[in-house]
Protein backbone atom coordinates (compact mmCIF):
# COMPACT_ATOMS: atom_id res chain seq x y z
CA UNK A 1 0.00 0.00 0.00
CA UNK A 2 2.78 2.42 0.98
CA UNK A 3 4.64 1.59 -2.21
CA UNK A 4 1.57 2.43 -4.32
CA UNK A 5 1.11 5.67 -2.43
CA UNK A 6 4.73 6.68 -3.02
CA UNK A 7 4.37 5.91 -6.70
CA UNK A 8 1.23 8.04 -6.85
CA UNK A 9 2.85 11.15 -5.32
CA UNK A 10 4.67 12.27 -8.51
CA UNK A 11 1.45 11.86 -10.46
CA UNK A 12 -0.48 13.90 -7.89
CA UNK A 13 2.19 16.61 -7.98
CA UNK A 14 2.04 16.69 -11.77
CA UNK A 15 -1.75 17.03 -11.63
CA UNK A 16 -1.50 19.84 -9.08
CA UNK A 17 1.18 21.70 -11.05
CA UNK A 18 -0.74 21.30 -14.31
CA UNK A 19 -3.91 22.50 -12.62
CA UNK A 20 -2.14 25.52 -11.14
CA UNK A 21 -0.66 26.40 -14.51
CA UNK A 22 -4.10 26.04 -16.04
CA UNK A 23 -5.60 28.47 -13.54
CA UNK A 24 -2.68 30.87 -13.98
CA UNK A 25 -3.00 30.75 -17.77
CA UNK A 26 -6.76 31.21 -17.61
CA UNK A 27 -6.44 34.31 -15.42
CA UNK A 28 -3.98 35.97 -17.79
CA UNK A 29 -5.69 34.94 -21.03
CA UNK A 30 -9.03 36.17 -19.71
CA UNK A 31 -7.76 39.33 -18.10
CA UNK A 32 -10.23 42.15 -18.60
CA UNK A 33 -9.43 45.82 -17.99
CA UNK A 34 -11.66 48.03 -15.90
CA UNK A 35 -14.94 49.34 -17.26
CA UNK A 36 -15.06 52.80 -18.78
CA UNK A 37 -17.77 54.98 -17.30
CA UNK A 38 -18.75 57.48 -19.96
CA UNK A 39 -21.81 58.79 -21.74
CA UNK A 40 -21.94 57.66 -25.35
CA UNK A 41 -22.12 60.60 -27.73
CA UNK A 42 -23.09 59.50 -31.23
CA UNK A 43 -21.72 62.69 -32.77
CA UNK A 44 -18.33 62.09 -31.15
CA UNK A 45 -18.29 58.50 -32.40
CA UNK A 46 -18.62 59.92 -35.90
CA UNK A 47 -15.09 61.31 -35.66
CA UNK A 48 -13.62 57.79 -35.71
CA UNK A 49 -12.74 56.46 -39.18
CA UNK A 50 -13.58 53.05 -40.58
CA UNK A 51 -10.09 52.50 -41.98
CA UNK A 52 -6.99 54.32 -43.22
CA UNK A 53 -8.45 55.34 -46.59
CA UNK A 54 -11.54 56.77 -44.91
CA UNK A 55 -9.40 58.65 -42.41
CA UNK A 56 -7.15 60.08 -45.11
CA UNK A 57 -10.07 61.15 -47.30
CA UNK A 58 -11.80 62.95 -44.43
CA UNK A 59 -8.60 64.64 -43.32
CA UNK A 60 -7.83 65.87 -46.83
CA UNK A 61 -11.37 67.18 -47.28
CA UNK A 62 -11.22 69.11 -44.02
CA UNK A 63 -7.72 70.37 -44.79
CA UNK A 64 -8.87 71.65 -48.19
CA UNK A 65 -11.82 73.45 -46.59
CA UNK A 66 -9.64 75.14 -43.99
CA UNK A 67 -6.92 75.97 -46.50
CA UNK A 68 -9.43 77.81 -48.68
CA UNK A 69 -10.69 79.92 -45.78
CA UNK A 70 -7.38 80.79 -44.12
CA UNK A 71 -4.82 82.87 -46.03
CA UNK A 72 -1.57 81.07 -46.92
CA UNK A 73 -2.85 77.72 -45.65
CA UNK A 74 -0.72 74.89 -47.03
CA UNK A 75 -1.80 71.31 -47.71
CA UNK A 76 0.93 68.70 -47.29
CA UNK A 77 1.05 65.30 -48.97
CA UNK A 78 4.20 63.20 -48.84
CA UNK A 79 4.22 59.91 -50.71
CA UNK A 80 5.81 57.07 -48.75
CA UNK A 81 7.84 54.63 -50.83
CA UNK A 82 6.76 51.02 -50.41
CA UNK A 83 7.40 47.64 -51.98
CA UNK A 84 3.86 46.42 -51.27
CA UNK A 85 1.61 49.47 -51.63
CA UNK A 86 1.91 52.47 -53.94
CA UNK A 87 -0.88 54.43 -52.25
CA UNK A 88 0.55 55.50 -48.89
CA UNK A 89 0.92 59.15 -47.90
CA UNK A 90 1.70 61.25 -44.87
CA UNK A 91 -0.82 64.08 -45.07
CA UNK A 92 -0.69 67.41 -43.33
CA UNK A 93 -2.03 70.90 -43.02
CA UNK A 94 -0.12 74.06 -42.12
CA UNK A 95 -2.02 77.17 -41.07
CA UNK A 96 0.43 80.00 -40.41
CA UNK A 97 -0.05 82.74 -37.84
CA UNK A 98 -1.62 85.61 -39.75
CA UNK A 99 0.05 88.66 -38.21
CA UNK A 100 3.09 87.65 -36.17
CA UNK A 101 4.57 84.14 -36.03
CA UNK A 102 4.99 83.76 -32.29
CA UNK A 103 3.60 80.33 -31.35
CA UNK A 104 3.13 77.09 -33.32
CA UNK A 105 1.06 74.10 -32.15
CA UNK A 106 1.85 70.79 -33.85
CA UNK A 107 -0.56 67.85 -33.57
CA UNK A 108 0.75 64.52 -34.87
CA UNK A 109 -1.02 61.18 -35.11
CA UNK A 110 -0.50 57.66 -36.41
CA UNK A 111 3.20 57.44 -35.56
CA UNK A 112 2.32 53.95 -34.36
CA UNK A 113 0.08 53.09 -37.30
CA UNK A 114 -2.75 51.16 -35.66
CA UNK A 115 -3.03 53.91 -33.05
CA UNK A 116 -4.04 56.23 -35.88
CA UNK A 117 -7.77 55.54 -35.47
CA UNK A 118 -8.01 57.45 -32.21
CA UNK A 119 -5.35 59.94 -33.26
CA UNK A 120 -7.26 60.74 -36.43
CA UNK A 121 -10.51 61.15 -34.49
CA UNK A 122 -8.96 63.61 -32.02
CA UNK A 123 -7.29 65.56 -34.83
CA UNK A 124 -10.57 65.79 -36.74
CA UNK A 125 -12.41 66.94 -33.62
CA UNK A 126 -9.81 69.67 -33.08
CA UNK A 127 -9.96 70.84 -36.69
CA UNK A 128 -13.74 70.85 -36.65
CA UNK A 129 -14.38 72.44 -33.27
CA UNK A 130 -11.37 74.52 -32.25
CA UNK A 131 -9.85 76.11 -35.32
CA UNK A 132 -12.94 78.25 -35.89
CA UNK A 133 -12.49 79.91 -32.51
CA UNK A 134 -8.68 79.89 -32.40
CA UNK A 135 -6.74 83.11 -32.52
CA UNK A 136 -4.62 82.79 -35.65
CA UNK A 137 -3.14 86.24 -35.37
CA UNK A 138 -0.04 85.08 -33.49
CA UNK A 139 -0.51 81.28 -33.30
CA UNK A 140 -0.06 78.85 -36.16
CA UNK A 141 -1.02 75.17 -36.48
CA UNK A 142 0.62 72.18 -38.13
CA UNK A 143 -1.23 68.86 -38.38
CA UNK A 144 0.52 65.67 -39.50
CA UNK A 145 -1.86 62.80 -40.17
CA UNK A 146 -0.82 59.14 -40.38
CA UNK A 147 2.92 59.59 -39.94
CA UNK A 148 3.06 55.80 -40.38
CA UNK A 149 0.47 55.16 -43.11
CA UNK A 150 1.56 51.56 -43.72
CA UNK A 151 0.94 50.63 -40.09
CA UNK A 152 -2.40 52.45 -40.10
CA UNK A 153 -3.59 50.78 -43.30
CA UNK A 154 -2.48 47.27 -42.36
CA UNK A 155 -3.25 47.51 -38.63
CA UNK A 156 0.32 47.17 -37.45
CA UNK A 157 2.10 49.35 -34.93
CA UNK A 158 5.27 49.43 -37.00
CA UNK A 159 6.29 50.40 -40.52
CA UNK A 160 6.76 48.14 -43.52
CA UNK A 161 10.35 47.64 -42.30
CA UNK A 162 9.05 46.50 -38.88
CA UNK A 163 10.41 49.75 -37.43
CA UNK A 164 8.89 51.35 -34.37
CA UNK A 165 8.97 54.99 -35.42
CA UNK A 166 9.01 56.18 -31.83
CA UNK A 167 12.37 54.41 -31.43
CA UNK A 168 13.69 55.54 -34.82
CA UNK A 169 13.56 59.33 -34.81
CA UNK A 170 16.93 61.02 -34.37
CA UNK A 171 19.16 63.56 -36.09
CA UNK A 172 22.16 61.59 -34.77
CA UNK A 173 22.90 58.36 -36.65
CA UNK A 174 24.75 56.95 -33.64
CA UNK A 175 21.28 55.97 -32.35
CA UNK A 176 21.24 52.97 -34.69
CA UNK A 177 24.48 51.63 -33.19
CA UNK A 178 23.17 51.53 -29.62
CA UNK A 179 23.30 48.14 -27.93
CA UNK A 180 20.42 47.52 -25.55
CA UNK A 181 22.08 44.75 -23.53
CA UNK A 182 19.01 44.22 -21.36
CA UNK A 183 16.95 43.37 -24.44
CA UNK A 184 19.25 40.49 -25.29
CA UNK A 185 18.39 38.87 -21.95
CA UNK A 186 14.66 38.85 -22.73
CA UNK A 187 14.95 38.25 -26.46
CA UNK A 188 13.95 34.59 -26.35
CA UNK A 189 10.79 35.51 -24.44
CA UNK A 190 9.61 38.37 -26.66
CA UNK A 191 10.66 37.05 -30.07
CA UNK A 192 9.56 33.38 -30.30
CA UNK A 193 9.82 31.60 -33.63
CA UNK A 194 7.35 29.27 -35.33
CA UNK A 195 3.65 29.71 -35.94
CA UNK A 196 1.81 31.82 -33.38
CA UNK A 197 -0.30 29.52 -31.22
CA UNK A 198 -1.85 30.48 -27.88
CA UNK A 199 -2.13 26.83 -26.92
CA UNK A 200 1.62 26.19 -27.26
CA UNK A 201 3.62 25.79 -24.05
CA UNK A 202 5.80 28.82 -24.81
CA UNK A 203 2.69 30.97 -24.73
CA UNK A 204 0.95 29.11 -21.92
CA UNK A 205 4.04 29.82 -19.82
CA UNK A 206 4.69 33.30 -21.20
CA UNK A 207 3.46 35.19 -18.17
CA UNK A 208 5.09 32.81 -15.72
CA UNK A 209 8.44 33.17 -17.49
CA UNK A 210 8.02 36.96 -17.53
CA UNK A 211 7.21 37.04 -13.82
CA UNK A 212 10.29 34.94 -13.14
CA UNK A 213 12.43 37.54 -14.94
CA UNK A 214 10.72 40.34 -13.04
CA UNK A 215 11.43 38.65 -9.71
CA UNK A 216 15.04 38.19 -10.74
CA UNK A 217 15.69 41.68 -12.16
CA UNK A 218 12.75 43.90 -10.97
CA UNK A 219 9.81 45.21 -12.96
CA UNK A 220 11.66 48.44 -13.75
CA UNK A 221 14.59 46.60 -15.35
CA UNK A 222 12.31 44.21 -17.23
CA UNK A 223 10.20 47.06 -18.62
CA UNK A 224 13.20 49.18 -19.54
CA UNK A 225 14.98 46.32 -21.31
CA UNK A 226 12.03 45.60 -23.58
CA UNK A 227 10.50 49.02 -24.19
CA UNK A 228 13.57 51.22 -24.58
CA UNK A 229 14.16 50.19 -28.18
CA UNK A 230 16.67 47.86 -29.86
CA UNK A 231 18.71 48.15 -33.04
CA UNK A 232 19.95 44.68 -33.93
CA UNK A 233 16.93 42.39 -34.45
CA UNK A 234 14.91 43.58 -37.45
CA UNK A 235 12.15 41.03 -36.88
CA UNK A 236 11.92 41.72 -33.16
CA UNK A 237 9.48 43.85 -31.19
CA UNK A 238 10.51 47.46 -30.52
CA UNK A 239 13.00 47.47 -33.39
CA UNK A 240 14.26 51.02 -33.93
CA UNK A 241 15.73 50.48 -37.40
CA UNK A 242 19.15 50.69 -38.98
CA UNK A 243 18.59 54.20 -40.30
CA UNK A 244 16.00 56.97 -40.31
CA UNK A 245 12.73 55.83 -41.88
CA UNK A 246 11.92 57.34 -45.33
CA UNK A 247 8.97 59.49 -44.21
CA UNK A 248 11.01 61.00 -41.40
CA UNK A 249 13.73 61.92 -43.89
CA UNK A 250 11.05 63.65 -45.99
CA UNK A 251 9.44 65.34 -42.99
CA UNK A 252 12.69 66.56 -41.47
CA UNK A 253 13.25 69.65 -43.70
CA UNK A 254 9.54 70.48 -43.71
CA UNK A 255 9.26 70.43 -39.92
CA UNK A 256 12.52 72.32 -39.54
CA UNK A 257 11.33 75.08 -41.85
CA UNK A 258 8.02 75.53 -40.04
CA UNK A 259 9.18 75.42 -36.43
CA UNK A 260 12.13 77.75 -36.91
CA UNK A 261 9.78 80.52 -37.99
CA UNK A 262 8.32 80.68 -34.47
CA UNK A 263 9.57 81.63 -31.01
CA UNK A 264 7.51 79.01 -29.12
CA UNK A 265 6.62 75.56 -30.47
CA UNK A 266 4.61 72.78 -28.83
CA UNK A 267 4.20 69.28 -30.29
CA UNK A 268 1.31 67.12 -29.07
CA UNK A 269 1.75 63.52 -30.21
CA UNK A 270 -1.35 61.28 -29.98
CA UNK A 271 -1.06 57.64 -28.88
CA UNK A 272 -3.13 54.79 -27.45
CA UNK A 273 -2.24 51.76 -25.35
CA UNK A 274 -0.43 52.84 -22.22
CA UNK A 275 -2.15 53.35 -18.90
CA UNK A 276 -5.44 53.00 -17.11
CA UNK A 277 -8.30 52.14 -19.44
CA UNK A 278 -10.32 55.17 -20.47
CA UNK A 279 -7.85 57.63 -18.94
CA UNK A 280 -6.00 60.33 -20.84
CA UNK A 281 -2.41 60.33 -19.58
CA UNK A 282 0.03 63.14 -20.28
CA UNK A 283 3.52 61.68 -20.65
CA UNK A 284 6.67 63.75 -20.71
CA UNK A 285 10.35 62.88 -20.68
CA UNK A 286 12.28 64.57 -17.86
CA UNK A 287 13.54 68.03 -18.78
CA UNK A 288 16.60 69.79 -17.41
CA UNK A 289 15.48 73.33 -18.22
CA UNK A 290 13.33 74.62 -15.33
CA UNK A 291 11.66 77.12 -17.66
CA UNK A 292 10.38 74.29 -19.89
CA UNK A 293 9.01 72.33 -16.94
CA UNK A 294 7.38 75.38 -15.41
CA UNK A 295 5.83 76.37 -18.75
CA UNK A 296 4.43 72.90 -19.38
CA UNK A 297 2.85 72.78 -15.93
CA UNK A 298 1.33 76.20 -16.55
CA UNK A 299 -0.05 75.28 -19.99
CA UNK A 300 -1.64 72.03 -18.79
CA UNK A 301 -2.90 73.53 -15.56
CA UNK A 302 -4.82 71.14 -13.30
CA UNK A 303 -4.19 68.08 -15.47
CA UNK A 304 -1.31 66.15 -13.92
CA UNK A 305 1.74 65.30 -16.01
CA UNK A 306 3.34 61.85 -15.73
CA UNK A 307 7.08 62.54 -15.84
CA UNK A 308 8.73 59.41 -17.22
CA UNK A 309 11.72 59.48 -14.88
CA UNK A 310 9.59 58.07 -12.06
CA UNK A 311 9.76 54.41 -11.01
CA UNK A 312 6.59 53.50 -12.94
CA UNK A 313 7.95 54.48 -16.36
CA UNK A 314 10.74 53.77 -18.81
CA UNK A 315 13.01 55.82 -21.05
CA UNK A 316 12.95 55.38 -24.82
CA UNK A 317 15.58 56.16 -27.44
CA UNK A 318 14.68 57.77 -30.76
CA UNK A 319 11.33 59.28 -29.71
CA UNK A 320 9.53 61.53 -32.20
CA UNK A 321 8.84 64.58 -30.02
CA UNK A 322 12.50 64.64 -29.04
CA UNK A 323 13.43 64.51 -32.73
CA UNK A 324 11.26 67.56 -33.46
CA UNK A 325 12.90 69.39 -30.57
CA UNK A 326 16.36 68.64 -31.96
CA UNK A 327 15.34 70.39 -35.20
CA UNK A 328 14.53 73.64 -33.41
CA UNK A 329 17.50 75.99 -33.61
CA UNK A 330 16.35 78.62 -31.14
CA UNK A 331 13.37 79.55 -29.00
CA UNK A 332 11.24 77.53 -26.57
CA UNK A 333 10.25 73.97 -27.47
CA UNK A 334 7.54 72.12 -25.55
CA UNK A 335 6.16 68.65 -26.14
CA UNK A 336 3.58 66.31 -24.68
CA UNK A 337 2.49 62.76 -25.49
CA UNK A 338 -1.22 62.10 -25.08
CA UNK A 339 -1.78 58.43 -24.18
CA UNK A 340 -5.31 57.05 -24.09
CA UNK A 341 -5.16 53.98 -21.84
CA UNK A 342 -6.73 50.74 -23.09
CA UNK A 343 -5.66 47.67 -21.08
CA UNK A 344 -4.70 48.93 -17.63
CA UNK A 345 -1.03 48.54 -18.50
CA UNK A 346 -0.05 50.44 -15.37
CA UNK A 347 -0.73 47.13 -13.54
CA UNK A 348 1.56 44.10 -13.78
CA UNK A 349 -1.16 41.90 -15.25
CA UNK A 350 -2.22 44.53 -17.77
CA UNK A 351 1.39 45.27 -18.70
CA UNK A 352 2.20 41.61 -19.37
CA UNK A 353 -1.03 41.08 -21.26
CA UNK A 354 -0.25 44.09 -23.47
CA UNK A 355 3.25 42.78 -24.16
CA UNK A 356 1.95 39.29 -24.89
CA UNK A 357 -0.48 40.58 -27.48
CA UNK A 358 2.34 42.48 -29.19
CA UNK A 359 4.57 39.41 -29.17
CA UNK A 360 1.87 37.18 -30.67
CA UNK A 361 1.03 39.66 -33.43
CA UNK A 362 4.69 40.08 -34.34
CA UNK A 363 5.27 36.33 -34.34
CA UNK A 364 2.18 35.78 -36.50
CA UNK A 365 3.30 38.41 -38.98
CA UNK A 366 6.70 36.79 -39.55
CA UNK A 367 5.94 33.09 -39.05
CA UNK A 368 2.21 32.74 -39.65
CA UNK A 369 -0.48 31.31 -37.39
CA UNK A 370 -1.34 27.82 -36.23
CA UNK A 371 -4.79 28.08 -37.86
CA UNK A 372 -7.26 30.72 -39.13
CA UNK A 373 -9.13 30.85 -35.82
CA UNK A 374 -5.88 31.60 -34.00
CA UNK A 375 -5.10 34.38 -36.46
CA UNK A 376 -8.53 35.93 -35.90
CA UNK A 377 -8.14 35.74 -32.12
CA UNK A 378 -4.66 37.26 -32.07
CA UNK A 379 -5.55 40.09 -34.46
CA UNK A 380 -8.76 40.88 -32.60
CA UNK A 381 -6.92 41.07 -29.27
CA UNK A 382 -4.24 43.22 -30.89
CA UNK A 383 -6.80 45.70 -32.21
CA UNK A 384 -8.46 45.90 -28.80
CA UNK A 385 -5.08 46.82 -27.34
CA UNK A 386 -4.80 49.93 -29.53
CA UNK A 387 -8.33 50.64 -30.74
CA UNK A 388 -10.96 49.29 -28.35
CA UNK A 389 -14.39 48.55 -29.82
CA UNK A 390 -16.07 49.97 -26.71
CA UNK A 391 -18.24 52.97 -27.60
CA UNK A 392 -17.80 54.25 -24.04
CA UNK A 393 -14.02 54.25 -24.51
CA UNK A 394 -14.22 56.05 -27.83
CA UNK A 395 -16.63 58.67 -26.53
CA UNK A 396 -14.38 59.34 -23.56
CA UNK A 397 -11.34 59.79 -25.80
CA UNK A 398 -13.13 62.64 -27.56
CA UNK A 399 -14.76 64.22 -24.51
CA UNK A 400 -11.55 64.14 -22.44
CA UNK A 401 -9.53 65.58 -25.33
CA UNK A 402 -12.10 68.30 -25.89
CA UNK A 403 -12.06 69.29 -22.23
CA UNK A 404 -8.28 69.35 -22.12
CA UNK A 405 -7.96 71.45 -25.28
CA UNK A 406 -10.49 73.94 -23.91
CA UNK A 407 -8.25 74.36 -20.86
CA UNK A 408 -4.81 74.38 -22.48
CA UNK A 409 -5.33 76.46 -25.63
CA UNK A 410 -5.89 79.80 -23.85
CA UNK A 411 -2.80 79.09 -21.74
CA UNK A 412 -0.71 78.26 -24.81
CA UNK A 413 -1.98 81.21 -26.85
CA UNK A 414 -1.15 83.48 -23.92
CA UNK A 415 2.51 82.46 -23.69
CA UNK A 416 4.90 85.34 -24.28
CA UNK A 417 7.26 84.93 -27.23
Amino acid sequence: MLKKLLLAIPLLLLILITGALGVFTYLFYNFEPGEVEAMINEADLGYFPQHYEDSRERFLQKAEELQENIPDGEAIQLKVSSEVDDDLTVDGLYLPAQESQERLLIITSGLHGVEGYAGSAVSMMFMEEFLIESDLSTTGYLFLHAVNPYGFKYNRRVTENNVDMNRNASVDESLYRLDNKGYREVEELVNPEGKADLSSWEHRLFHLRALSMILQHSMDSFRQAILQGQYHHDQGVFFGGYELEPQLRELKPLISEKINSYSVVMNIDLHTGYGERGTLHLLQEPVEDPQVKETLEMVFGDHSIDWTDSDDFYQVTGDFVGFVGELMEDGLYLSMVFEYGTLDSQTTMGSLQSLHRMVLENQGYFYGYANPNMEDRVKKDYMELYYPSSEEWRSKVISDSRNLFHALLPNFEGLPQ
